[in-house]
């Protein structure tokens, strides 16, 4: 029996990975493997600041790993060592680069002044380059190529395992998708609505001639600048802001066409969300998730900060709206991406089954 240490700082809320962690967690279990979850619940940190948190976790893990030690360590986001690696966070460094495209110039500075950013980047070397990490498992290959990029890292230890969705239990959902009324109905969902690319979404908007309405679902602390935004360029009848909600679901029926036009995303889930409910996909080349995308499930937009290519791209999508005919094919391009078959992948490729 194999004895895994299963790293994840907290476990406080249940977000995507938090989620995803239970469920590696239960696959290796499965498997006849002997988990230990190691959070900051069984390892005590201080609350702030986030770079004290991050060390001290770092410190800790290594610590009970030399008194405890296990076949396999498996970490789930920012720890210096461990065996395998999910890179679900991706690259700080593209994360930063990106964030300079629409962050005002004097973050550059920031960046390399914070204590956090320059301890995130210090342990994510260490981890990458690590001579005892056998295994990474990248969510898209944007992540891969970037990794390739800045770090001094064996490529035969990556391996590609694209995100996963509840393909089977949304069928329910699907199949009660309500009949598409007018006007073309675009659904942007997502938190941060900066690094998301909302406001360039806005702006290509504005060149759009077909009737349409634009739904915005998520949180951000700048609301109403994207409210007087939307009123200033003459949206205010076609665009919705819903705030954050704990069931996309009823956004997925009402739609056509998911807009994720984001400036970093290793792999935006709510791009195979779309697509399991049998909408079209606008996607940014910056979103790791735009690579599984053909020309009958999305369109790919060549440059953000381009209206008019933006606009492009939105046009294409135009010509794919939800249909009974339509949503059924897109729906089932992404069976093979249903989350046990993606977890069983990571398992069986750790256990080396």
């Amino acid at each position: 029996m194999k004895k895994i240490s299963l790293l994840k700082m907290s476990m406080k809320g249940l977000g995507g990975l938090e989620k995803y962690t239970l469920r590696l967690k239960d696959a290796f279990e499965k498997k006849g493997a002997e988990v230990s979850l190691i959070t900051s619940d069984i390892l005590p940190i201080p609350k702030r600041p986030r770079y004290l948190r991050l060390q001290r976790f770092d410190q800790k893990c290594k610590s009970y790993l030399k008194k405890h030690p296990t076949d396999i360590v498996f970490g789930m986001e920012r720890s210096s060592f461990q065996t395998h690696l999910r890179a679900g966070n991706g690259v700080h460094h593209s994360y930063l680069q990106a964030r300079c495209l629409f962050e005002p110039a004097i973050k550059k500075l920031y960046f390399k002044l914070s204590p956090l950013h320059q301890k995130v980047l210090e342990i994510e070397k260490t981890a990458y380059e690590h001579p005892e990490l056998k295994k990474i498992f990248c969510n898209s290959s944007l992540v891969k190529n970037q990794i390739l990029k800045y770090y001094n890292t064996d490529p035969a230890k990556i391996e590609v395992v694209h995100n996963g969705v509840e393909w089977s239990e949304m069928d329910e959902a699907f199949q009660a998708t309500m009949d598409k009324e007018k006007p073309f109905e675009f659904l942007f969902l997502g938190n941060g609505f900066a690094r998301k690319g909302l406001t360039p979404l806005l702006h290509a908007l504005t060149l759009i001639k077909q009737e349409f309405h634009l739904s915005v679902v998520g949180k951000d602390r700048k609301m109403e600048d994207y409210q007087k935004l939307v009123h200033s360029l003459g949206l205010e009848k076609s665009v919705t802001f819903f705030g954050e909600q704990k069931n996309p679901i009823p956004f997925y029926q009402k739609a056509d066409v998911l807009v994720i036009p984001s400036y970093y995303d290793p792999f935006a889930n709510v791009t195979l969300e779309a697509l399991a409910m049998g909408l079209f996909v606008v996607s940014s080349k910056s979103n790791g998730a735009s690579e599984i995308l053909t020309k009958d499930m999305g369109s790919i937009i060549d440059n953000l900060n381009d209206p008019d290519a933006f606009a492009s791209a939105l046009e294409t999508a135009l010509n794919h709206p939800k249909t009974k005919s339509s949503a059924p094919l897109i729906r089932n391009s992404v069976k093979e991406y249903d989350f046990s078959k993606k977890l069983t992948q990571i398992v069986e490729s750790t256990l080396d089954v």
